[in-house]
């Protein structure tokens, strides 16, 4: 093990842990020393813990596996995500929003700086008693009322963003430009033909279905705030999860 990798702190917490069957550990990575005007002691990667190797090894490696795009794909957790992270990842923490009935959902949060800075969010939700990573129409039907829900909702929200992008363009304060406008206008459009059902995180009392809207840095302002949420109660019909 490299001088590096003896840096890494694994540590457990309270406040993350979740009863006898599986807790998340933190890995901490080392400080970056190029990095030291940024806050880069936010270099967290979840590590999940069931109690069963196998099963542990599962959902780790495909974790890390998903989160770096198959990067590094031999080497272990740890070193996979230094190689990853190298000195452009100024922020890496996640949060677990959901643990219950044998599936935990959480999500990894990330942010690359170059000749701009990026950042982004990825959704994961796994059954811990198999260890096998779970997509949206594991958990709900996508085939029918549910779809046709949420595509009515995504459609009604991304033509209020429409207005309001318009009347932003209306208000001669607001520094918005034609171009600007016609430009932003483009993305959403794209944004809302290319939607598709499939990132989701689970909740305490509700689902989430994520809509990835990302516009290019020079109007990264006039991003849409799409929000896609619906309570367990309201789509128990469609859900195929108990909760």
């Amino acid at each position: 093990m490299t001088r590096t990798l003896t840096t890494i702190l694994l540590l457990t917490f309270g406040p993350t842990s979740f009863g006898q069957n599986i807790s998340v550990d933190t890995l901490f990575l080392p400080k970056k020393e190029k990095l030291t005007h940024f806050q880069n002691d936010k270099l967290k990667f979840p590590i999940i813990k069931t109690g069963d190797f196998k099963i542990d090894n599962l959902i780790n490696k495909d974790l890390k596996i998903r989160f770096t795009n198959n990067e590094f794909n031999d080497l272990p957790t740890d070193s996979t995500i230094i190689k990853w992270a190298d000195e452009q990842v100024i922020y890496l923490d996640f949060k677990v929003t959901y643990k219950k009935s044998g599936l935990i959902s959480l999500n990894i949060s990330a942010e690359w700086c170059g000749a701009y800075c990026t950042g982004w969010t990825d959704y994961f939700t796994y059954n811990y008693i198999t260890g096998q990573y779970l997509t949206i129409d594991q958990i709900i039907d996508t085939t029918g009322n549910f779809k046709s829900l949420v595509m009515a909702d995504k459609d009604k929200q991304y033509e209020q963003q429409k207005i309001e992008l318009k009347e932003m363009l209306l208000d001669k304060d607001s520094g918005l430009d034609d171009d600007t406008y016609k430009w932003a206008l483009e993305q959403y459009e794209n944004c809302d033909k290319e939607f598709t059902l499939k990132s989701f995180a689970l909740h305490s009392d509700h689902l989430e279905i994520i809509e990835k809207c990302y516009l290019p840095n020079a109007i990264k302002n006039l991003t849409p705030t799409i929000v896609l949420k619906y309570k367990y109660v309201d789509i128990k019909k469609e859900l195929k999860i108990k909760n």
